[in-house]
């Protein structure tokens, strides 16, 4: 068990490690993300950031961020793309595969650590 919680924070949060380590903040909309079913899938939802303001919950793919489709980008550059400067927007399409359902959210980054 302890393995696999360090193999997905390792996958979930490629550049959190490095800017805790720096002592960086980091920016962003407070989601975890990590790959499901060869899909960029939001694994948790952090509380109090933009991202559970608006409701998103873990399971929900991400299929495009900022009109970029996520499919063939590796998980560090959909990281990266989340990320940005505190005030900055992001548009997220995401998909609901419970019940096939797709919906947009613009999200304002802030300060998450």
């Amino acid at each position: 068990m302890k393995a696999r919680l360090i193999f997905f924070t390792i996958l979930s949060w490629p550049l959190l490690a490095c800017a805790i380590h720096a002592q960086e903040p980091v920016t962003g909309v407070g989601v975890a993300i990590g790959v499901k079913h060869h899909m960029i899938t939001i694994m948790k939802v952090l509380p109090n950031t933009p991202a559970s303001k608006a409701g998103l919950s873990a399971g929900l793919v991400v299929q495009k961020i900022d009109g970029t489709a996520t499919e063939g980008v590796l998980l560090k550059g959909c990281v990266e793309m989340l990320r940005g400067a505190v005030g900055t927007k992001v548009k997220l399409e995401l998909v609901d595969t419970t019940n096939s359902t797709t919906n947009t959210v613009e999200l304002t980054r802030e300060r998450i650590l």
